[in-house]
Parts: C-alpha cells; structure tokens; sequence
C-alpha cells in the first residue's frame, strides 16, 4: 500500500492480493495516514495492481468504505476489473464505494461535487 494526498483527499494504491490478512496493515496505514472526516473528506482506492481479491479481501474494502462513510467521507475506486465489479455489486460494495473507470473521472466527480 502507498499513500498519498490530494487537496480534501488520499489515495491509496493497493498492489498484489486483497485478502483478509492485508486488513491491519490497510486499517493501520489509514488511521496512521489520515483524519478521516476532519481533512480528509474523500478516500479514493487505486486498484490497478490488485491481482487478486478473496472473500476477506471484500471484507476489508467493506470495512475500508464504511470506516469512512461513517465519519462522512466518501470512497471512490478505480482500477476493477469487470468480474470484479460484478462481484462488488453482488455483495454490495458498491453501496459503499462508487466505481469509476480511472483516476481523471474520480477527481472529476469530487471536483463537481464542490463539497
């Protein structure tokens, strides 16, 4: 996982395999990284390097997303592959996390949304 902030926001890149055993480090790197809801209003996941997700790995970006939405910050994604993207919608992720299909349409949208 890298981090880094834009003007309201993080992004974090993800690489490798999303399984549950990613999930201390993901929480740790986020609670250490940012003030979710105070300056950070906006999460966006890059996950153009994830190879692969399990079912813990769904879990994390659940929790991930509704960590955030919680303290009133909003997630965004990019970088799902279809099969996956089907799956997020099955399991309901994506009532949580809003899926674009690149990093350019997700600052887009948080620049229209002009919060």
């Amino acid at each position: 996982m890298h981090a880094r902030k834009f003007p309201g926001g993080m992004v974090l890149e993800l690489s490798g395999d999303l399984t549950k055993s990613a999930e201390a480090k993901l929480i740790a790197g986020l609670e250490q990284e940012a003030e979710l809801g105070r300056g950070i209003r906006f999460l966006a996941l890059d996950l153009t390097k994830v190879d692969y997700i399990n079912s813990g790995g769904m879990a994390v970006l659940i929790r991930l997303a509704r960590m955030s939405g919680k303290v009133g910050a909003h997630t965004f994604s990019w970088g799902v592959t279809s099969h996956y993207e089907k799956l997020f919608r099955m399991v309901g992720l994506t009532e949580y996390l809003m899926i674009y299909p690149n990093e350019f349409a997700v600052m887009q949208r948080i620049e229209a949304l002009n919060l």
